[in-house]
């Protein structure tokens, strides 16, 4: 048993047997707001973690701080792989200092198995949860089998491929199969696929596309694996890998502003049978026993509202609500397209597995080439 399965466990048995004393703890009467509002403020602060980096700092803490500069956002941006062990750990102590994790699928599961989560409808208002807001219905964006835990307002087309077309020609790749030519040995950069991440997000799809044989193929083209997003982004752009899976667009952006790397694009739509839509970081649930209730109310409602999913797409990524325009067509779904929600929970064991495989075929030594024997020569054993 790993050491974050053996927390999992503990904080699941802890939560089952305070599980009387475990009530949700949202406001009781959202259609009074402006006393939910007071209260926040009473509150004085909410703490939230969210996804890494300054872009979707500017919005988690940042915009909701602009709209309601009596809340302080606490907001931590570590990556689920440290921050999670961290939290579970404190949640065996009975320290439970956290209202609002917003974050990949890894959140489901890890945190949803140890109680972390409270039922989510509970903090929302009315307006928010209407079927005509969101792309598929409310509901839809759910990421738990209950539909009830976790959410996803990010709906946001993901493309697994990127290629340099200033360092590839066109006519080299007609089908994702051509990645396995010798040609592109040693020419891919790919966001590490053995932890969770885009690069395993990316997995998911190719394996859901063209099975798993292929993917092993591909995991073993001498690509280079790096969790470095932004290193990844500028090796695609300086051409040393011109070709990327997993690739961080935001990342990539900031080379773009500078006139560089105007020629990546992604493998289009006709590449694939399925497409992945994915949250990538744009999930949301609130905590178990969070400490400032009325501060995580107005942090989701406000998140999940037009205002807060327009402060959002400004990363840039794409919104699930109907009345927020894209920043980037290409990440917006299209009629016609077939699509799959790769965060969701009963995607989870497969990923894990593609994980483990990525592993298991990466980290094994290459290998070792036949001799070949000599025609034509004799033994120089007597009979």
């Amino acid at each position: 048993m790993t050491f974050l399965k053996s927390l999992i466990c503990g904080a699941a048995g802890a939560a089952l047997l305070a599980l009387p004393a475990a009530a949700d703890n949202a406001p009781k009467n959202l259609d009074d707001w402006a006393a939910v509002v007071a209260k926040a403020k009473q509150e004085g602060s909410v703490v939230v973690h969210g996804a890494p980096g300054r872009r979707y700092a500017r919005v988690l803490k940042g915009a909701f701080e602009k709209k309601y500069p009596g809340i302080r956002v606490e907001f931590s941006g570590a990556r689920n792989r440290t921050a999670i062990p961290r939290l579970l750990r404190e949640r065996q102590a009975g320290i439970f200092k956290q209202d609002v994790w917003s974050s990949g699928s890894s959140a489901i599961a890890h945190l949803k198995p140890a109680g972390a989560f409270q039922a989510l409808r509970p903090f929302l208002r009315k307006e928010i949860m209407e079927d005509k807001n969101w792309i598929g219905g409310f509901k839809a964006g759910f990421t738990d089998f209950e539909a009830t835990y976790f959410y996803s307002f990010d709906g946001s087309v993901q493309h697994p491929i990127h290629v340099n077309w200033d360092v590839i020609k066109r006519d080299q790749i007609k089908s994702i199969k051509d990645l396995i030519k010798p040609e592109f040995a040693g020419k891919i950069v790919w966001d590490d696929p053995r932890v969770g991440g885009s690069g395993n997000g990316s997995s998911l799809t190719i394996d859901a596309n063209f099975g798993e044989e292929f993917l092993r193929q591909l995991y073993g083209q001498k690509a280079v694996f790096t969790t470095n997003r932004r290193q990844g982004a500028e090796w695609i752009v300086r051409g040393r890998y011109p070709i990327a899976i997993g690739l961080d667009k935001t990342q990539l952006e900031i080379f773009v502003k500078e006139g560089l790397g105007k020629n990546i694009e992604p493998l289009g739509d006709s590449f694939y049978k399925t497409q992945q839509i994915s949250p990538g970081f744009g999930s949301v649930g609130v905590m178990d026993k969070a400490p400032h209730p009325h501060a995580a109310a107005v942090y989701v409602n406000w998140l999940l509202s037009k205002e807060g999913q327009e402060a959002w797409v400004a990363v840039p990524r794409n919104s699930r609500r109907t009345d927020v325009s894209s920043p980037d067509p290409s990440l917006s779904p299209k009629q016609g397209v077939t699509y799959f929600n790769g965060h969701h929970e009963k995607n989870r064991a497969r990923r894990e597995e593609l994980q483990k495989i990525a592993r298991k075929v990466i980290d094994a030594p290459p290998p070792k080439k036949r001799k070949k024997r000599r025609r034509g020569k004799k033994s120089s054993k007597s009979n």
